[in-house]
């Protein structure tokens, strides 16, 4: 779609920059005026496509409708649908995890002149809009004298929760200078923090929650600016930390 003299062109995308569908948990108030609040939860996303079929020729024009019945086909497992768009996504590659769950095509007089357009809509049951790259930034321990920084922007509207590889751990504390939040772990040797499922494993696959620092918090990167500091008691070279996280929006 989109390429030079392509007979398949893209006029309109819709469901990127809506919101998705709310399901709410309000609670009537019995004889009084209002709702008790509850959570709310997102449904899935709709994303509808608005494609123009031209063919110069009625050979053409059948072949690009070919590929697009092929191309858009209903009952087909989740994949991802990738686009890159201004202002989406933090103008990157981004994509949401959808299937085919509609097409029409009006058959009128502009598809007698080999004109047709084609309305396709997705469903993404996680509505989540994910960057295609995973985003990965590396800090290390002072060491010689030296006291570095790690300092970013969260890109994502959606909080990052990073996986955390420290290499030559010894007691270490990761702060966020922006926020004042920590997270402290008693513990010498390579560990792996995973901020989303809350779990310390090391490499071995043994669990370490236990040796979390009182008061720590989950690492948490919210959209914005972030500057992390870490402190390591290591002594015969420098810990590492290897942050990951992909970036999601809404």
């Amino acid at each position: 779609m989109g390429v030079p003299d392509s007979a398949i062109s893209l006029v309109a995308v819709d469901g990127l920059l809506s919101l998705p569908d709310m399901r709410t948990s309000d609670l009537t108030l019995v004889q009084r005026h209002g709702l008790y609040p509850g959570d709310d939860y997102m449904d899935g996303r709709a994303v509808t496509l608005t494609l123009e079929v031209y063919g110069a020729t009625r050979a053409e024009f059948t072949n690009a409708l070919s590929a697009v019945y092929a191309a858009f086909r209903p009952a087909q497992p989740e994949r991802p649908l990738r686009f890159r768009f201004p202002g989406i996504g933090a103008d990157r590659t981004a994509f949401v995890n959808a299937r085919v769950r509609k097409r029409s095509a009006p058959l009128d007089l502009n598809f007698a002149h080999r004109v047709c357009n084609v309305v396709v809509e997705f469903f993404a049951t996680d509505p989540h809009i994910y960057g295609d790259a995973l985003e990965t930034r590396t800090l290390s321990s002072p060491w010689g004298g030296n006291d570095p920084k790690l300092s970013f922007t969260q890109l994502g509207s959606i909080p990052a929760l990073p996986v955390i590889r420290l290499d030559n751990a010894s007691n270490c504390r990761l702060t966020n200078e922006i926020t004042g939040e920590f997270f402290g772990l008693t513990y010498g040797g390579n560990i792996t923090i995973d901020s989303a499922a809350r779990t310390v494993r090391s490499d071995a696959g043994n669990s370490f929650e236990h040796r979390i620092t009182p008061g720590s918090t989950w690492p948490e990167y919210r959209f914005g600016e972030h500057r992390l500091a870490l402190y390591s008691e290591a002594t015969s070279r420098a810990t590492v930390a290897t942050f990951t996280w992909r970036n999601r929006w809404v």
